[in-house]
């Protein structure tokens, strides 16, 4: 009975522990907007998805490059630029707060969060796309 137990319980805890590792933010989140740090988190939680998704569509890409290919420097290029451009999004968060740098959980951190999330979103479809064309 004891040993029944204990397998049970590793069963739940394993059960748990996978959930939690492969938990995901909720897209519906996105149909709930409404301003402020709400917001912020909604996006804030998607961009790191689609980060995580990005970085293996990379691979996945990279792998259909033959080694020295002069396109696996210039996606390399890309990607970095991606991550490059992401310090821009400060812009229309202060731009929406006259330009102040200091926020109090105001909507204007979702400007931000939101700027992330599209440019984001755009590198995913554009490497989806790249990876379509590479293995067709």
């Amino acid at each position: 009975m004891h040993r029944i137990r204990n397998w049970v319980l590793i069963l739940i805890s394993g059960v748990l522990f996978f959930s939690l590792a492969v938990a995901k933010s909720n897209p519906d989140c996105l149909q709930h907007l409404g301003g402020g740090y709400g917001d912020a988190v909604c996006y804030s939680e998607l961009q790191k998805d689609l980060m995580a998704q990005n970085k293996i569509i990379y691979n996945e890409l990279r792998a259909t490059m033959p080694n020295g290919n002069v396109h696996a420097k210039l996606l390399d290029q890309y990607m970095a630029t991606q991550d490059a451009s992401v310090r821009y999004c400060e812009l229309p968060r202060n731009a929406g707060a006259k330009w102040e740098t200091e926020h109090d959980g105001s909507m204007f951190p979702a400007l931000q969060q939101e700027c992330i999330y599209n440019l984001r979103k755009a590198q995913n479809q554009f490497l989806k796309d790249l990876l379509d064309m590479a293995n067709w």
